[in-house]
């Protein structure tokens, strides 16, 4: 048998990825009305989206499932075998099923066709062959038919799993926009992770606060403010009025910059080399948007303020991307 070399790989590999991306493409040259009309089935939904199919197909329509569900298109798999031993109890006439086979006559899904209709629930379904039971008995089917597998045998399933996953994502996204999603519900939906950690940590619950605000009272000279910033140690100090207010920041641009003009750091009040026009951020400010402000203005701390310009708190780069964020 001749040897398999790293360049039969590579060939392959491109191969294959030629095979898939013309089937997506294929995909792409058939979609028609009956997209929106099988987004809309799913809009106008009352109850939840029920995705159902068998071996590939069902592994495909469990992702599907969870994309939909973190979209905010409440949905959930049933096995079809399992649908027959119990599971049908779950489904109810305001559901949607949305069945899932390449072939249009999976025995597993055939078998419950009749219970559903006797429920009365909206049928959709992907299937791959126009002339099978599965897409007569649909409402609406979208085909995910290709031509040829990717598989070099052409039986694995491998080009038509990829385009059922492509057209499931299609659909996740029109409904995305029909909801009006916003990253605000994604979030809700996805507390955990490095995912939800970016969509979730807000400043509130990085910043720096009481004693380890760096801050001083705008009475007070240069030497008061290096003597400030090295003890907490985040690059910045506030400078604020007796009410608590901040009135301007000292940064380590600023301290470079008085150094060069050998400015007096016994005699020099703080109110004169301070920067009064500056960036700060609210306490329910998220993390990853002050993250990406303070790179666009390539600033490394910020002052926490209340709605009145009061100060509750700092923050710096490092303590953000410490946290986790990106």
């Amino acid at each position: 048998m001749p040897k398999f070399q790293e360049n039969d790989a590579l060939n392959l590999a491109k191969k294959t990825i030629e095979l898939e991306v013309s089937a997506i493409n294929s995909l792409k040259k058939t979609l028609d009305k009956k997209l929106y009309l099988f987004c809309r089935k799913i809009f106008n939904c009352k109850g939840k989206l029920i995705i159902l199919g068998v071996g590939k197909s069902g592994h495909i329509a469990k992702k599907l499932s969870a994309t939909f569900s973190s979209t905010g298109t409440p949905s959930f798999f049933i096995h079809p075998s399992e649908a027959m031993h119990g599971d049908m109890g779950a489904i109810n006439k305001n559901d949607i099923i949305l069945l899932v086979s390449n072939s249009g006559c999976t025995p597993e899904i055939i078998q419950i066709l009749p219970n559903l209709k006797k429920i009365g629930c909206i049928i959709l379904s992907l299937c791959g062959e126009s002339k099978s039971r599965i897409f007569d008995e649909s409402d609406i089917s979208l085909n995910i038919n290709t031509n040829k597998e990717a598989c070099p045998l052409n039986l694995a399933p491998t080009s038509s799993t990829t385009l059922t996953l492509v057209l499931g994502d299609i659909i996740a996204v029109i409904l995305m926009k029909m909801k009006n999603f916003k990253s605000k519900d994604f979030a809700s939906n996805h507390p955990g992770g490095k995912l939800g950690k970016n969509l979730n940590l807000k400043i509130k619950d990085v910043m720096k606060k009481g004693k380890d605000i760096p801050r001083l009272l705008d009475k007070k000279k240069f030497k008061d403010a290096l003597i400030e910033m090295t003890k907490k140690n985040l690059g910045c100090v506030i400078i604020s009025n007796k009410n608590n207010k901040a009135i301007g920041f000292f940064t380590d641009g600023d301290l470079r910059r008085s150094i060069e003009k050998y400015l007096d750091i016994h005699e020099t009040p703080i109110t004169n080399i301070m920067t009064k026009k500056f960036l700060f951020c609210y306490q329910e400010d998220y993390a990853t948007e002050i993250l990406n402000i303070m790179k666009k203005n390539k600033v490394n701390s910020l002052p926490v303020l209340d709605s009145k310009n009061k100060i509750i708190g700092a923050v710096n780069m490092h303590i953000l991307i410490n946290s986790g964020i990106n």
